[in-house]
């Protein structure tokens, strides 16, 4: 057991912190921030078809367009419902991402819990290593840290 902790605490010790948080948070976050930026433009589109429809529709009224108001009328509210759906899903796309990026401070956190570990093992004596022990160094590590 002592030899699967050291070797553990030893390979934590070589990766660089900044490296250690980047593996663990990047794919989910960038993961989320590509589906928000699809949603954010799928809701610029929306956008762009009833401002073009809404601007049509005004057209028809001062009779500058051969567009049948029944049928603008129709359409304008398919393509409105269309843009709330749109505005719906970047808005989830938003609190999706913004969650992940909660989560990754967290994720940055018990990285950094981790690392202090491994420094608290590496500063240890060799009777210290042992499993019972180590978990009281650790612990009194943390007591420290959070009481100055």
């Amino acid at each position: 057991m002592e030899d699967q902790v050291r070797t553990f605490f030893s390979r934590v010790k070589t990766v660089p912190h900044e490296r250690l948080v980047e593996l663990a948070t990047a794919r989910d976050e960038e993961t989320h921030r590509i589906a928000y930026r699809q949603a954010e433009r799928e809701f610029e589109a929306s956008q762009r078809q009833v401002t073009a429809l809404e601007e049509e529709v005004v057209k028809a009224l001062t009779g500058e367009s051969q567009l049948d108001l029944i049928v603008a009328n129709s359409m304008l509210l398919k393509y409105r419902e269309k843009l709330q759906t749109a505005r719906y899903a970047m808005e989830e796309a938003k609190a999706r991402l913004e969650k992940e990026k909660s989560s990754a401070q967290q994720t940055k956190d018990q990285i950094d819990e981790m690392v202090s570990w491994a420094d608290c093992y590496a500063k240890a004596g060799i009777g210290t290593r042992h499993s019972k022990t180590l978990r009281d160094e650790i612990w009194r590590k943390e007591v420290e840290e959070s009481f100055p």
